[in-house]
């Protein structure tokens, strides 16, 4: 147990070494790792290879008659030292060189930290290896910053920087003073007066004037540096090393910590549950820098880093897009230089496009950013019958130029219209169509409108008669035509007194927009009756946005969206390509072929079952060229049952089909010349498959496989190739190839640690050897400067956040009309609906819905029963 425990501590500290170098894109993002990781554990030798020699007893100052007066200099220059929060420093405090002929040789003995506390005195240790001596050499001032940090660190306590002395634009000398150091803040603020601009500072922080601090100089003609003076002495308790990960210091995040809460904000997961989940990938709170509140902090400031600059940085992403990702293609609208209108597409969006974008549906959503601007996807099926997206847009207003200018840009990107396009009733949408569509079909959303029927009826007629059932047999029936249509809806009409109903009058006006019998001509009419689709791709993109999103923030989210959209995509290619269907009818030769071309969604197993049991040539009428075939439809209800067939084979079929065809006689066209072949049932011109009616008079003919002119490029398989599907947008900028490789490492180093998990001793040299190579990392960007907030923040971006000139401003705050408020009166039906919907509880007593045991009345008559009974007994 013992030794399964050293190996689990030893895998989560190197998965967290493992986790703090790989997200670091450049060597001026290492170097902050190594602050970091140098104050745990890996700077012990650290100190003998730079030549610090804190514990020496050789520590050597290079002086001379020369340099001796410009030492002198410097030390009056100390002796002045007064910095900016009144921290005050008695001069001649010590003594450095002495110019005696002899090298001095100064050291300090293990410093000891005694702090008083109530009744008893804690005693901290610090080790050899860290204790100051006068006189230590040190390569710059980077590195006395990263020493002094570590001995703080060490000691149990914070520190800040104080006064720097220059020379001719030289540092001389630098102070670094306890945290606590300066006077306490005891001025007030008037804050009801409107005079005063300054706020009151609330920090954690209580300043208690500690002397305790830290002096460098530098050493003339060198970039080298010497610790000159120093005072250890703290005038208050000093911080427990168990609870060190509290102080200030541990309190920063570092940039992994900050790319950490970045990247899960795509998959909107907030600050607070990123700091959870990386409590336990580190292995405890200890161990992850800054608190749940930071966390959230730096959240809040990266929303106010950005603040007004949140349209500018997205268009000039999606610029920096346009020049480095192929074919992706953007548009965007100002007015008065605020953001308006966007589109966007890639290049695999385009592909999508050029194969499934024969019906195209598209519907608002929102409440996916905080400008409240209308987010508009166009929608497709692919040729796994899963939600594909074409593009995308941003709306401010709902109006006909907004919908115009949209597809506009739409028909610009693709260079052709879709052939039929579903939408609901929008009055907008509509008119937008017609202009900028004008040979499109444009079809009304079913749903959308049956949807409306109990609000437009009585309740008598839609619940008390059968007048949904003749209704819905009247809407949905895909065989009927035009004339009957309309004659059966009168007759509808007249039967249940609708005739001066105003709604029923205005969707026979607009019958033509969606009723199925006036899309019988067009191609592939019943992929989309309904915005379904819409709804769909809708709902999984505000799963992963928030109306307090900015627009950066959103654009990440659907980058994440379509990453994942695309990636099932390749899934499904590769469960066609590696999985052999069990071939289940006689029609092997039929059924394998079928197999080959189409897809595993699309395997039309299925119909060939069904023209084997559920159909049969009823009479034939014979011609010059053509037969016509009466095929019987006999709807077959075969719920998982063993079937018999041809051949006494036993299959197993579901009675759901992907594509519903009623029971009845269907005329089937087969031209015995040239194989062409037409049903009257059109599954072929609805969906781009053959009906079961179909491959029955085939089997009659003897044709072993589908004619080729019959197999729709739509569901064939391997339409698109795998690197158009692995290609992303979302490495657009001119850092993505970095990043990517980023990913890489991560991914390499994390296989390197499964495999050495189970090895104490591997494990064990790979740490040492992974420390190894980032101290020389940190050594190599020694020169470099640390990346500030702000800096990584537009790293993140991949823009700058705050450019010099602003082209592009952010879109006005607007309330569309389906934004909703949640102040809509509600019709005193449209409540009793909403009641009536809700699960309500059932009484134990009796059974009944409305009211429990306590208020049922059967069990009240009981108890007065008894009650009389015992009054009765009682007289």
């Amino acid at each position: 147990m013992i030794i399964v425990g050293r190996v689990h501590d030893k895998f989560m500290r190197l998965h967290v070494i493992l986790i703090e170098y790989c997200t670091y894109i450049d060597i001026s993002i290492m170097i902050t790792v190594m602050d970091d990781l140098d104050m745990h554990d890996i700077e012990n030798n650290h100190l003998d290879e730079e030549n610090h020699q804190f514990g020496s007893t050789d520590s050597e100052i290079l002086h001379n008659e020369k340099n001796q007066s410009e030492t002198q200099d410097m030390n009056d220059i100390g002796n002045d030292h007064y910095d900016e929060e009144n921290h005050q420093f008695s001069s001649g405090d010590s003594e450095i060189l002495h110019n005696d002929g002899n090298q001095s040789e100064i050291q300090v003995t293990m410093l000891q930290h005694n702090m008083a506390l109530a009744n008893n005195s804690l005693e901290l240790m610090v080790e050899a290896s860290w204790i100051p001596t006068l006189g230590s050499i040190f390569k710059d001032i980077k590195d006395t910053i990263k020493w002094y940090k570590g001995y703080a660190l060490r000691s149990g306590f914070d520190i800040r920087k104080s006064t720097e002395r220059k020379k001719s634009g030289i540092t001389t000398s630098k102070y670094f003073i306890c945290n606590r150091g300066g006077l306490p803040n005891t001025s007030t603020i008037d804050r009801i007066s409107d005079d005063h601009n300054k706020q009151l500072r609330n920090s954690n922080c209580k300043r208690t004037n500690c002397k305790a601090f830290v002096a460098f100089k530098a050493i003339p003609h060198s970039s080298e540096v010497y610790l000159w003076r120093f005072q250890q002495q703290h005038n208050h308790k000093l911080i427990n090393q168990d609870c060190m990960h509290l102080s200030r210091a541990k309190r920063q995040l570092n940039v992994v910590d900050q790319a950490f809460i970045h990247k899960l904000s795509s998959a909107k997961v907030g600050a607070t549950t990123a700091y959870r989940l990386m409590c336990v990938i580190k292995g405890g709170c200890e161990f992850v820098d800054g608190l749940e509140i930071d966390w959230k902090i730096f959240t809040r400031d990266i929303n106010c880093h950005i603040g007004g600059t949140d349209a500018n940085l997205l268009i000039t992403k999606l610029q920096n897009r346009k020049e480095n990702v192929t074919n992706f293609t953007y548009e965007y609208r100002c007015d008065k230089k605020q953001l308006n209108a966007l589109f966007w597409a890639d290049d695999t969006s385009k592909q999508n496009f050029e194969l499934f974008g024969d019906v195209v549906s598209f519907d608002a959503t929102y409440c996916t950013n905080r400008y409240c601007m209308v987010f508009v996807p166009f929608t497709g099926i692919d040729n796994h019958k899963r939600c594909v997206t074409f593009g995308a847009g941003l709306l401010c207003r709902e109006d006909t130029n907004s919908y115009i200018w949209l597809l506009r840009s739409f028909l610009k990107c693709f260079g052709k219209a879709p052939i039929m396009v579903v939408t609901d009733q929008d009055p907008a949408m509509k008119k937008a169509i017609e202009i900028v569509f004008p040979y499109t079909k444009h079809r009304f959303c079913m749903w959308h409108i049956t949807s409306k029927l109990p609000l437009k009826v009585s309740w008598e007629t839609m619940n008390e008669s059968d007048f949904k059932v003749d209704f819905n047999s009247i809407v949905w029936d895909f065989k009927i035509v035009v004339n009957d249509f309309e004659m059966r809806w009168d007759a509808l009409m007249v039967k249940y007194k609708l005739q001066d109903n105003k709604w029923m009058k205005d969707m026979f006006d607009l019958r033509s927009s969606w009723i199925p019998a006036y899309f019988k001509d067009v191609p592939m009419s019943g992929l989309m009756r309904t915005t379904s689709r819409s709804e769909s791709e809708n709902s999984t993109f505000n799963r992963v946005s928030h109306h307090g999103y900015t627009l950066n923030n959103f654009m990440k989210a659907f980058e994440s969206v379509m990453e994942r959209q695309r990636n099932n995509q390749i899934k499904f290619d590769f469960d066609t390509s590696t999985i052999i269907p069990i071939i289940k009818t006689p029609l092997e030769d039929m059924e394998k072929h079928a197999s080959m071309v189409y897809t595993g969604t699309i395997f039309l197993m299925r119909e060939i079952l069904h023209s084997l049991v559920s159909c049969s040539q009823k009479s034939v009428t014979s011609g010059i060229v053509s037969d016509i075939c009466i095929v019987k439809h006999k709807r077959t209800n075969i719920s998982k049952k063993k079937v018999v067939v041809e051949k006494k084979e036993k299959v197993d079929i579901n009675s759901e089909c992907n594509f519903n065809t009623s029971e009845g006689d269907f005329e089937v066209e087969f031209n015995r010349e040239d194989l062409t072949v037409k049903c009257s049932c059109m599954l072929f011109e609805r969906f781009g498959i053959f009906c079961r009616h179909i491959f029955c008079i085939l089997k009659i003919y003897d044709i072993q496989n589908i004619p080729s002119r019959y197999i729709l490029k739509i569901w064939r398989r391997d339409i698109i190739p795998t690197t158009v599907l692995k290609r992303t947008f979302r490495y657009g900028d001119s850092s993505g190839n970095v990043e990517k490789v980023a990913y890489k490492v991560f991914s390499m180093l994390d296989q390197c640690l499964s495999s050495l998990s189970n090895d104490d001793k591997k494990l064990e040299e790979f740490m040492q050897k992974l420390e190894v190579f980032m101290t020389d990392i940190g050594e190599q960007g020694s020169d470099k400067l640390s990346v500030t907030k702000e800096a990584h923040i537009d790293k993140l971006y991949g823009a700058t956040t705050n450019p010099e000139v602003v082209d592009v401003e952010n879109p006005p705050m607007v309330k569309n009309k389906g934004s909703g408020t949640g102040k809509r009166l509600k019709s005193a039906l449209e409540k009793a609906t909403i009641q009536g919907n809700k699960q309500s509880r059932s009484c134990k007593t009796c059974g009944v819905k409305g009211h429990n045991s306590r208020k049922c009345l059967k069990l009240l008559n009981n108890s007065k029963i008894i009650e009389i009974y015992i009054c009765l007994e009682i007289t």
